[in-house]
C-alpha cells in the first residue's frame, strides 16, 4: 500500500530537499533590500540546476553594486564640499566645477550647475553662466526652472541684454509657479525699463504695488509705475 503525501505539504520532485534546506537558511541571511530578487531568482530558476552558489553571488552582486553607488556619491560629494570651501576667487571656482560636473552623479549637477552659475556671473563669463542656467531650466522640477530662469534674466541684464531677458521673463511668468510670480514681476519691471519700455515697466510695478499694502517696496513701486506711466 502506497503513502499518501499528507496535504498542505507541496514536495517537488525535481528539486532536492537538502538544496531547498539550503535556500530556506540564505533566504534567512539574505538583506531585505535584496528580498525581491532572491525570489524571483529562487521561483524562476530550478534550484537543482542553479544551485545554491550562483543565487548567493547573484545576490551578492546586487548588494555590491549598490554599495559601490552609494560609496561613489559620497565620495562626490565630498569632492564637491572640497571645491565649495577652497576655491574662492570665481574663475578658478568656475574651471573647478566644470570639470566636477564632467563625472558628477545626478543626484549632484544640479547644485554643482547652480554653483557655476553663480560662480561664472561674478567672473563676467557670461557665456558658462547662460549655459548653466539653461541646463537648469531643462529640470523636471517646476522650482528648479523657476529659479534659473530668473537667474538666467539676471545674467542676461547684467551681459547688457534687457529686450532678451524681458522675453524671457515674460514667457516664465506665464509657466511659473505661483510662489515666483512676485520676484519675476520685479525683474520684468527692471528689464523693461532698461528696454525701453515703459508701458511694460509701468503695468509690472503697478502690480508688486497692489500685491501687499503693507510691503515695505509700496511706496517706491507705486512711484516708479507713476513715473513710468507718463513716458508711456
Amino acid at each position: 500500500m502506497d503513502e499518501k503525501t499528507p496535504q498542505g505539504s507541496k514536495t517537488d520532485p525535481a528539486v532536492n530537499p537538502v538544496v531547498a534546506a539550503q535556500l530556506e537558511q540564505i533566504k534567512k541571511s539574505v538583506p531585505d533590500t535584496s528580498e525581491r530578487l532572491f525570489e524571483f531568482l529562487s521561483d524562476h530558476l530550478k534550484p537543482i540546476l542553479l544551485g545554491c552558489v550562483v543565487i548567493l553571488l547573484a545576490v551578492a552582486a546586487y548588494e555590491g553594486v549598490g554599495h559601490f553607488r552609494a560609496k561613489s556619491a559620497a565620495k562626490a560629494a565630498d569632492v564637491l564640499g572640497v571645491i565649495l570651501l577652497e576655491k574662492t576667487e570665481p574663475k578658478a571656482r568656475v574651471e573647478a566645477l566644470e570639470g566636477f560636473l564632467k563625472d558628477a552623479p545626478s543626484s549632484l549637477k544640479p547644485t554643482a550647475e547652480l554653483e557655476l552659475a553663480a560662480a561664472a556671473m561674478v567672473a563676467q563669463q557670461y557665456d558658462k553662466a547662460e549655459k548653466a542656467w539653461t541646463d537648469l531650466e531643462g529640470s523636471s522640477s517646476e522650482d528648479m526652472k523657476a529659479i534659473a530662469g530668473i537667474g538666467h534674466a539676471k545674467s542676461l541684464m547684467l551681459e547688457n541684454k534687457p529686450k532678451d531677458a524681458l522675453a524671457l521673463l515674460t514667457q516664465l511668468k506665464t509657466k511659473a509657479p505661483a510662489a515666483y510670480k512676485q520676484a519675476i514681476a520685479r525683474q520684468i519691471a527692471v528689464s523693461a525699463e532698461a528696454a525701453g519700455d515703459a508701458k511694460t515697466a509701468a503695468e509690472a510695478y503697478t502690480e508688486l504695488s497692489s500685491k501687499d499694502s503693507d510691503a515695505p517696496g509700496k511706496p517706491y513701486f507705486e512711484f516708479k509705475a507713476n513715473q513710468l506711466k507718463t513716458k508711456s
